[in-house]
């Protein structure tokens, strides 16, 4: 009862239609696209017609890479073992304690430490702002080195509070042999 339609003959017809199929329609759907040209059903837009807006956009991206850049860099400063001594000392002198009163730390969230901190080539000249829980002041810190075998030099190392200068080289109460 199979007649014309057995299972044989059904799995040849499907492997020639698909033995067909796949060699010579993509032989010819390549020829078409080689063919036939490439259409463009909107217009262009115009890469000269928005200057301005461009180069603002340039502009502002590079001012934002600047700042991003000097952000890092300050970040670098305050994460440096110059500073992160130089509080450790403050935290530690009676005199700076008197006058800062206890919790002694940067004056802001995020402070700028303004100077060249540059211990490869031997160059410590830093400002910053410090508080206290009575007061806050600057320090500042200016030292060098000769060269890189030598210990630094510090010139000067002082807290600025309301107009007074105290010099911390001259405080007895910090050890300077850690």
């Amino acid at each position: 009862m199979m007649g014309r339609w057995s299972s044989v003959g059904l799995q040849q017809l499907r492997l020639q239609s698909t033995s067909t199929a796949s060699s010579g329609s993509t032989e010819g759907l390549k020829a078409e696209k080689k063919n036939k040209p490439m259409t463009v059903d909107r217009e262009l837009p115009d890469p000269l017609k928005d200057r301005t807006r461009a180069r603002v956009q340039f502009v502002g991206f590079w001012v934002l890479m600047g700042i991003c850049a000097l952000l890092m860099f300050n970040y670098e400063k305050q994460n440096s073992p110059v500073v992160t001594t130089t509080l450790h000392f403050l935290r530690r002198s009676q005199i700076i304690r008197s006058v800062l009163g206890d919790e002694i730390d940067f004056a802001s969230v995020y402070p700028w430490i303004s100077g060249e901190l540059n211990q490869v080539k031997g160059v410590v000249d830093i400002k910053f702002t410090v508080k206290g829980s009575n007061n806050q002041g600057v320090v500042r810190l200016v030292a060098d080195r000769k060269s890189r075998h030598d210990e630094f030099l510090i010139h000067e190392w002082s807290l600025e509070v309301d107009g007074k200068k105290y010099d911390l080289l001259a405080d007895d109460s910090v050890d300077f042999s850690v």
